[in-house]
């Protein structure tokens, strides 16, 4: 019989908050090398209130279930990668779990490593996907022009305000777990799978998420389990949280992509054909990986139109810690690639790059997205407020002269500027297996109250506090009059992950619809009034480019004439997002979106392959003082839905950065950019 404990609340949802009086605390025994067979695995001496717990001790099912991979709870018999969990020490004394941790040898066999994506085989293929339309081969043979480059992006990691971890105890017979995850639903699945229990036995608390750029998808999973099965063998509180060390080297990055491509152009600069050949490493495990491949493909030709156009997509395995999502599944990548090549295309016709994006852009009918086009990708209004924002033409002319009048050319310019363009769909991506559809009920009650129950909910008050206005505006009733709570229960279908990138916007529409088919019936019929939304998707295929949002992204810089290194001058970034519900806080959240990009570009570098304490030291982040001045300015095109924002600047300010250090460079080479 397992203890039975209070509840415990956390104020401030955060992990370092859970102090119950009987806590124990979880260390993580990992594996020093990898992949091979585990030879042995010693431990020191535990004292009575101290367990050191392995696979064997797991009651249920040793692995994660995802679709088209497993993830092992705890390693057994082998191991896949470098600090891949095998154990667990649990107990109540913090210093003697972690030295406990530190005196226990793992002894494994390692085979030689395999890592890189330039040469891989079949073995190591994790998932494919492939789009092809028109003949590719002929329309290149017959082309006037064609351009052959190839980008690299790496790994990124993602500084959380606190280490991922989870927590789990017991309220009487139900097992509570406190994780800072954007999917609940998969955590207790995975749990009472490990477990062996009913799912109805298990309660998931979301805690404090923070900017998660949706690296909190799968892996919280895989602590709360870790939580969830100290708890369940010890019967007592258990708190596992990760060193900053730990969250480093071995939660989920940026999955590292390298990206060939080949463009045939006609005499006036039109794409006749492109090929793509994109590779991206998914580490040892791949719960994501049909998921960024399908992406991948699905966005490789982005808003320009081709009518000859092939992909060969593969997520490739490796003895890497797991590879996953960074703000969005592999469509910021997409972006990346296809922006710098559309940049090596404008040079190679002789085309100013924004001319010949906007020649090439798709129009209504325009089937190179896989369907014909209802509307037209929204680029022209978009270009034109970001020409008036950042002066792009006349600071790109005086470049250009700069770069060519230089006395001496074996000197780079030193000047740049570039521009790039990225959509974020607002559809839900059917990623993450058969889930069923999003839902979302409200109801106005005889005292003039309104709950509202979803699914899924925002990370963060500010954003529940845009929907509770939102619906006391369409209902006419005070915002305090509001409760917004997520559906929570064991038998509410999995909406998926709470994703800003993904299905965020689509609960906020439903939440509206909802909101206005009470107010229809608010004066006609009795209280109280419930109302149910369904997000039920047609059977009638859509284009990604439909409904989606869109931006632009000038980026300014120049190159310090002693160290050489980019000095940004400026970004400006325009939008066309339909109704933005919170002006102010969608502002201040693509500022940082669009620092946080920079970041990437400057200085945060991270080989998987070299991972260890000087990775971690090496490893540097932007600081606010450096941070140039951002410009974000938001279209007015009377559009009444609200869309996605999370993916737009990360999808546009690298391209737009890495082709504006181009220019600055007097380099059209492919390279390798965090």
């Amino acid at each position: 019989m397992k203890a039975r404990s209070r509840g415990f609340g956390l104020e401030d949802g955060r992990l370092s908050s859970f102090r119950p009086p009987d806590l124990v605390y979880v260390a993580t025994v990992r594996a020093p090398s990898g992949p091979g067979a585990i030879q042995s695995i010693h431990s020191p001496h535990l004292p009575r209130d101290y367990r050191f717990i392995t696979a064997e001790d797991i009651p249920g099912q040793a692995a994660m279930e995802f679709p088209g991979d497993k993830v092992p709870i705890l390693a057994k018999g082998r191991v896949d990668y470098p600090g891949q969990p095998v154990g667990l020490i649990a107990g109540p004394d913090r210093g003697r779990v972690d030295e406990a941790v530190r005196l226990t040898k793992v002894l494994v066999d390692a085979a030689p490593e395999d890592g890189g994506l330039d040469c891989f085989g079949s073995g190591r293929l994790k998932a494919r996907a492939q789009r092809s339309t028109g003949d590719v081969d002929r329309a290149l043979a017959e082309a006037a022009t064609v351009v052959k480059a190839s980008y690299r992006l790496g790994a990124v990691d993602h500084y959380y305000p606190e280490p991922q971890g989870a927590a789990a105890y017991y309220d009487y017979d139900r097992l509570v777990i406190l994780s800072s995850t954007q999917w609940p639903s998969q955590v207790r699945r995975a749990i009472a799978s490990a477990l062996a229990v009913d799912q109805s036995a298990v309660t998931v608390l979301s805690g404090f998420l923070g900017p998660h750029l949706d690296g909190k998808l799968w892996y919280p999973s895989l602590l709360a389990c870790h939580a969830a099965l100290v708890a369940f063998i010890l019967g007592k509180p258990a708190m596992l949280q990760l060193s900053r060390d730990e969250d480093f080297l071995y939660t989920p990055k940026r999955a590292p992509l390298l990206a060939s491509y080949r463009a045939g152009m006609d005499e006036d600069g039109r794409l006749c054909a492109l090929d793509a050949s994109l590779a991206v490493n998914i580490g040892a495990h791949g719960p994501l990986a049909a998921a960024i491949v399908d992406t991948l493909a699905a966005s490789f030709t982005g808003p320009y139109s081709c009518p000859a156009v092939r992909a060969d997509v593969w997520a490739v395995a490796s003895d890497r810690p797991p590879m996953g999502a960074w703000a969005g599944l592999g469509l910021s990548s997409a972006t990346y690639g296809l922006e710098r090549l559309a940049d090596a295309c404008s040079r190679a016709s002789g085309a100013d790059p924004l001319a010949f994006r906007l020649l090439n852009v798709s129009q209504k009918g325009d089937t190179t997205s896989g369907v014909a086009l209802k509307q037209v990708p929204r680029l022209k209004g978009v270009s034109e407020r970001l020409l008036e924002l950042s002066d792009y033409r006349r600071k790109r002319s005086a470049y250009e002269l700069i770069r060519k009048r230089r006395p001496d050319p074996s000197l780079p310019p030193g000047f740049g500027v570039g521009l790039a363009f990225a959509y974020q769909s607002n559809d839900l991506l059917p990623a993450f297996g058969n889930l069923k559809a999003l839902a979302v009920e409200a109801e106005l009650d005889k005292d003039g109250f309104l709950t509202i129950r979803a699914p899924i909910l925002p990370t963060d008050s500010s954003a529940l506090g845009v929907w509770r206005n939102e619906a006391a505006a369409i209902i006419g009733i005070d915002p305090k009059a509001v409760r917004v709570e997520r559906d929570a229960g064991a038998d509410s279908p999995d909406a998926g992950p709470a994703a800003f990138s993904n299905a965020m916007n689509t609960v906020a529409r439903l939440v509206g619809d909802a909101c206005s088919d009470i107010r229809d019936r608010r004066f006609r019929e009795a209280l109280p009034l419930v109302a149910r939304k369904v997000n039920r998707k047609s059977g009638r295929k859509s284009s990604p480019l439909d409904g989606a949002s869109w931006a632009g992204a000038v980026v300014e810089l120049t190159l310090d004439p002693l160290d050489g290194r980019p000095r940004v001058k400026g970004v400006w970034l325009s939008l066309d997002a339909g109704r933005v519900l919170s002006p102010v806080k969608a502002r201040l959240s693509l500022e940082r979106d669009a620092a946080r990009a920079l970041s990437t570009c400057l200085g945060e570098r991270f080989d998987p392959d070299h991972a260890g304490p000087a990775s971690i030291r090496a490893y540097r982040i932007s600081r606010l003082d450096d941070t140039p001045p951002i410009v974000v300015d938001f279209l007015d095109t009377g559009d009444a839905r609200p869309g996605g924002l999370g993916e737009l600047a990360f999808s546009c300010v690298p391209a737009a950065f890495a082709n504006a250090l181009s220019q600055a460079s007097d380099s059209a080479d492919s390279e390798e950019t965090a």
